[in-house]
């Protein structure tokens, strides 16, 4: 297959898709990937990407390294303020739609790695237009629903303007992939996306750590790592609330590995509860260094927010989390809840809950005998469901069934 990949978000920002399109590669096909120039998290361009001749540059020697031709597109950088963010997702949607006009025409289909915003598929579904390519969307965040914690309300006009474009979107795609199967009842429900049109692939994650000793050296004290993107959606602030009922007792501290738009509200918090013992803040570190933070840990934690559909999902991380070897305990809902509970890898309790999740750590804290099972638990689970083989298989048959379709 010749395989165009939209994506507004890809190396060197560490996204899942970094994986899926040199795996695709390596099973003979021929993958380009349309995505914008990297600026995630921190919202300014990296370093080497500042011009053209260098994104050439890094292009080239990406290709030398997995074979993935990358077309990068220019784009305001996300920056720190909402109105720049709003210029960012305004941008890579008017310049990719403009990048696909130059593009071979001869791809076999369009595969959309649908993060947020959803306008970031508009390229996509631009390049279906102009050439009859047959377009998948896999689709990791939901619209509009995803919109609401930007704009605060369904009663925001711009509301309505989401819940158009996506609806738009989503009509546009010959066939959907969700990584959580509440997905599809959303997408049927508000976008009228017919049932029959969309399908249920969970994300894979790297097997790096399967094998690995990852058992934290014995400290006297529980650690509990939450590693990831702090952002709203991921709710920290049950973490630092389940920290409050705790108290500052010593025989417990929380790592927080990763960065995002609500770190500085997140460590103020930890600040003002007189925890800051407790607690440490490592930032974004690369994926390769992850496994000796990891080790830290005697357990993980993992947060979202749960007041609409979006709580549903199952992220990413969980998965990751399962290759480690440790208890989970979570405050999340949905397809993430059933996970746990089914893989018998932890302990979930509802998102939001505060309360439960301080009540999991605690049992962990003076019980921790209770878990031993649970990371053996989890990497069977893990072999059994989330390999990037598993997902590769699926994802193959998908775009093949779509192609062959789009042929009779």
């Amino acid at each position: 297959m010749k395989i165009l990949i939209v994506s507004q978000y890809y190396w060197p920002e560490q996204f899942q898709i970094n994986e899926i399109a040199p795996e695709l590669v390596r099973r003979g096909h021929e993958v380009t990937v349309l995505c914008g120039v990297p600026n995630y998290p921190k919202g300014v361009i990296f370093e080497g990407y500042e011009s053209a001749e260098k994104r050439i540059a890094k292009a080239e020697e990406y290709y030398g390294r997995t074979g993935v031709h990358v077309v990068y597109v220019n784009q305001v950088p996300r920056g720190k303020n909402p109105l720049q963010l709003v210029l960012n997702y305004m941008s890579f949607a008017r310049n990719g739609c403009k990048m696909v006009s130059r593009l071979d025409p001869g791809f076999d289909v369009v595969l959309g790695y649908q993060l947020s915003p959803v306008t970031s598929m508009y390229p996509a579904v631009e390049y279906k237009r102009l050439h009859g390519t047959p377009l998948v969307l896999y689709t990791l965040d939901i619209w509009p629903v995803s919109a609401e914690s930007m704009l605060r309300s369904k009663r925001n006009p711009l509301y309505s303007v989401a819940r158009r474009i996506s609806k738009k979107i989503y009509s546009a795609a010959d066939r959907i992939l969700v990584t959580s199967r509440p997905f599809i009842d959303y997408l049927h429900s508000e976008n009228y996306v017919p049932t029959e049109r969309m399908g249920y692939l969970p994300q894979h994650a790297g097997t790096e750590m399967l094998d690995a000793d990852l058992t934290a050296d014995d400290n006297g004290i529980a650690d509990f790592m939450f590693a990831g993107n702090l952002g709203k959606g991921q709710r920290i602030d049950v973490i630092v609330n389940a920290a409050k009922v705790l108290g500052a007792r010593r025989d417990y501290h929380i790592h927080i590995v990763g960065d995002g738009r609500m770190r500085n509200t997140i460590e103020e918090m930890v600040k003002e509860a007189g925890l800051s013992d407790n607690f440490t803040f490592y930032g974004n570190q690369k994926r390769e260094d992850m496994p000796r933070f990891y080790k830290m840990a005697d357990a993980l934690l993992i947060t979202l927010r749960g007041n609409n559909e979006v709580g549903n999902t199952m992220p990413g991380k969980l998965q990751m989390y399962m290759t480690t070897g440790k208890p989970i305990f979570g405050a999340i809902n949905g397809a993430a809840n059933e996970v746990i509970n089914d893989a018998k890898c932890g302990s979930c309790v509802g998102a939001g809950d505060f309360n439960g999740l301080a009540d999991r750590m605690l049992s962990f804290i003076e019980h921790p005998s209770d878990y031993c099972d649970c990371g053996m638990n989890a990497r069977a689970y893990f072999k059994q469901h989330f390999t990037l083989s598993t997902y590769i298989n699926s994802l193959e048959a998908e775009l093949n069934s779509i192609i062959n379709n789009s042929r009779k």
